[in-house]
């Protein structure tokens, strides 16, 4: 029988894909058939699909009373998921804990699931979802195998391709107030939203250096998206980062204008 690794790392920018990921592996972790797991029709893997399963827990952003997703994995969680994985699973014979958006988890977060990570308990498996890797502590990276979905992925999240778009069309019109104030307008969006937007945004310039005539101005955005995206990996706040994209872009405008 395959011997799974207890940790991945589940990689995309479309949040689909790597949920579809991360409960495809869930249900192969948890699936008891002889056979090739998951086998897709045991009581186990059809519990998964159903997204009921007792052994398996999914861990995301708290809600708050006013129904506004926090911005980060709070510590508390990660602690609360470490108690919970040494207590013996109710029917498989293994537990799996999804991380959604783990690369949220501030330094304090991720130290406690480091914690979990360096000594699981037997039979016990962890999936962190995230949109960038690198956002995670390199000593939680290296006790986990990573897994792209190339070829899965993108499969743009819808929502990170409609304000690539929206972005774009302001800066290629020229229209500096309101580019700055879109940047204003979204600095509330959590970190995983983030990075798939200066993803989404970063191939939309790269497809523009094909036929636009200032190819110049266009190298130095995407040279400004990639250090947006530096700056992330190092928990730089939303609003900076925005705040930044839109001085940046609007200066570059304001040379193309005079």
């Amino acid at each position: 029988m395959e011997k799974l690794p207890h940790a991945y790392i589940v990689s995309s920018a479309s949040e689909n894909a790597r949920t579809g990921k991360a409960f495809y592996l869930a249900e192969k972790m948890l699936c008891q058939a002889d056979g090739e797991r998951p086998c897709g029709v045991c009581r186990d893997c059809r519990k998964v699909r159903a997204r009921v399963h007792p052994d398996l827990a999914v861990i995301e952003r708290i809600t708050d009373d006013k129904g506004k997703q926090k911005k980060e994995i709070l510590v508390d969680q990660v602690r609360a998921m470490g108690a919970d994985a040494y207590v013996i699973p109710n029917e498989a014979a293994a537990k799996v804990y999804i991380i959604k958006d783990a690369d949220t988890m501030n330094e304090q977060a991720q130290n406690a699931a480091l914690k979990i990570l360096e000594e699981p308990p037997r039979g016990v498996h962890f999936i962190l979802c995230v949109s960038n890797p690198e956002r995670l502590l390199v000593t939680v990276r290296s006790r986990c195998v990573l897994v792209s979905c190339a070829g899965e992925e993108d499969a743009e999240d819808e929502s990170s391709a409609a304000l690539a778009d929206e972005f774009v069309s302001l800066e290629r019109k020229g229209d500096i107030p309101g580019l700055t104030a879109w940047c204003f307008e979204h600095e509330t969006l959590d970190a995983a939203s983030l990075g798939a937007f200066l993803l989404a945004l970063k191939r939309r310039y790269v497809g523009l250096l094909v036929s636009a005539e200032d190819k110049m101005r266009i190298m130095d955005i995407i040279q400004l998206i990639d250090r947006c995206a530096r700056y992330q990996t190092v928990n730089t706040g939303v609003k900076h980062i925005l705040g930044l994209l839109a001085v940046r872009s609007a200066a570059e405008t304001r040379k193309t204008i005079d």
